[in-house]
């Protein structure tokens, strides 16, 4: 049937994210001097030839791989902030309290933190970069939503953004990146952290009554 046959182009494409899937599995395992091409290459089922002539070189793959994982944790956050309603700030802010916690201490992100700190020496504009688009542009898109709201009391909103995201994922985090790989939170423990944070914040910043 005419149509039903991939074209080059769609199978070059196609097999790219197969390398990148397996690059990047291969870089959370054993991280990047850990890791081999030739490894690479038999998880994706393809040649060394081929993942180099869509890369390069390993630095190549280890960057963009890297790159590539920002903007769904970033598209992931905006839907949800999308999604949450302006017309009751307390409920908003403690629907994105829960969405924080589950995005930014979930097993693959924890590792990916590990593996780009391990590597921030070798790749310190990477680091640089990942840092910006990542927990940078969280914050920005906090701070925008949070002046969205109304009902608070807001002196600097970048500020009560840093604090909110913070509040969400600093003890889990830092107990997560010293944990082995792997190990996760429970959805209660998600929502307690969540909902410690939410009270916090909202005594500091929700309105106040004489």
């Amino acid at each position: 049937m005419a149509g039903t046959e991939r074209t080059p182009q769609v199978r070059g494409a196609a097999k790219r994210e197969e390398i990148m899937q397996a690059a990047l599995d291969a870089f959370l395992d054993r991280g990047y001097l850990g890791t081999s091409v030739d490894e690479i290459a038999a998880a994706a089922r393809a040649s060394k030839r081929t993942i180099y002539s869509h890369f390069g070189d390993k630095e190549a793959l280890f960057r963009e791989v890297i790159r590539s994982t920002i903007a769904p944790m970033q598209e992931a956050l905006q839907r949800q902030l999308d999604m949450a309603s302006r017309d009751d700030p307390r409920e908003s802010i403690r629907s994105i309290t829960r969405s924080l916690a589950t995005i930014i201490l979930a097993p693959q992100v924890v590792r990916l933190r590990r593996v780009i700190i391990a590597e921030t020496d070798r790749f310190p504009d990477l680091a640089a970069e990942w840092y910006r688009l990542g927990p940078g542009q969280t914050v920005e898109r906090l701070a925008a939503y949070l002046g969205g709201l109304d009902g608070l009391s807001i002196p600097d909103l970048r500020v009560a953004a840093e604090q909110l995201l913070w509040l969400v994922v600093s003890e889990p985090l830092n107990r997560l990146m010293f944990a082995p790989s792997g190990t996760t939170l429970s959805p209660a423990e998600i929502e307690r952290t969540a909902s410690h944070a939410f009270d916090a914040f909202w005594r500091a910043y929700g309105p106040h009554t004489d």
